[in-house]
């Protein structure tokens, strides 16, 4: 009786596999759209991440290259959308004057020739500072960018010159004041403005614009992680998890093979979902090669201005 038992339990386990894998692979809804190109802190140059390890800064980890912009300022954005990037992505901080300002650290010793936290200053103290005054890419022997007219702009002036542009804003302060800021920024905006918006939060941050302008779409770390913790373990059977389901979800370039129908059947299916797939690149070169993605329905974020112009042209 046993026996019968387990092989019984044994062929519902394996006809649920069975079900399971034929959903995935054969019900497979169609692509909606290829992916997009994200200019990752509006483009800037490469970063050397094991030095980053040891600075803890952006500004002073550069690889060299010919890249001649400084993240987060509208030179950055302006040669990003020179070369065709579809999204833009830009770190927000609001100010001590509720001004809301495009800039990536915390503070703004390490970057620029301020000093103290961005967030205990004005913005009329902030236009006057120097932001490309710490970056470096040789240890501190040159620097590159210094005096060489870059500054910290406010949020609006990105939306002003792109209106017609697609935008990340990764709002960097975690309080209800800031939020409020924001989405009173956003309500502002044209409607192609706030509909082509992200918010990139807090797990406060996606609770509050759920409740107070649930019109914006938000993400947030743990949002992603959630998104890919569960698809690792339903993806197999072609399920999509509530928690992928109209969101972002961004893949380090090293996790691809773990994620079941990467590239363009998960891709189609999160889309099928309202969600979107990248690959987050971040501040590292692009292999050429994975220009190839965007075709199969998952985006890409980086700096590399090189790939992004090359996708462009493919």
């Amino acid at each position: 009786m046993l026996k019968k038992t387990v092989k019984v339990m044994l062929g519902v386990v394996f006809l649920a596999v069975l079900v399971g894998v034929l959903n995935a692979v054969l019900l497979v809804p169609d692509l909606k759209k290829e992916g997009y190109v994200v200019a990752y802190r509006g483009g800037g140059s490469l970063v050397d991440y094991e030095t980053l390890q040891t600075t803890g800064c952006t500004a002073s980890s550069l690889k060299q290259s010919g890249v001649n912009t400084v993240e987060n300022t509208r030179e950055a954005v302006a040669a990003s959308v020179a070369a065709g990037v579809d999204v833009v992505h830009l770190n927000v901080h609001r100010t001590r004057d509720n001004q809301l300002v495009v800039f990536h650290d915390w503070t703004l010793d390490c970057a620029t020739d301020g000093t103290g936290p961005l967030s205990e200053s004005d913005f009329a103290d902030l236009e006057q500072i120097d932001a490309g005054y710490g970056y470096t890419s040789d240890g501190g022997k040159t620097f590159p960018f210094r005096n060489k007219g870059f500054r910290i702009s406010k949020l609006s002036d990105f939306y002003a010159l792109y209106p017609e542009q697609i935008f990340w804003l990764n709002l960097k302060n975690d309080d209800e004041l800031s939020f409020n800021v924001l989405s009173s920024h956003l309500s502002s905006m044209s409607s192609f403005s706030r509909k082509n918006t992200t918010v990139i939060t807090s797990s406060a941050g996606v609770r509050w614009f759920d409740v107070n302008a649930p019109e914006v779409r938000v993400a947030s770390v743990g949002s992603v992680k959630s998104c890919g913790i569960d698809y690792l373990i339903v993806g197999w059977a072609g399920i999509v998890p509530e928690s992928c389901k109209n969101t972002l979800l961004l893949i380090p370039p090293s996790m691809t093979n773990y994620f079941w129908g990467f590239p363009e059947q998960l891709a189609s299916r999160m889309q099928n979902h309202g969600t979107e797939v990248y690959l987050w690149s971040k501040h590292n070169a692009v292999n050429p090669d994975l220009v190839n993605l965007i075709s199969d329905g998952v985006g890409i974020v980086t700096s590399d201005r090189d790939f992004i112009h090359s996708a462009q042209i493919d």
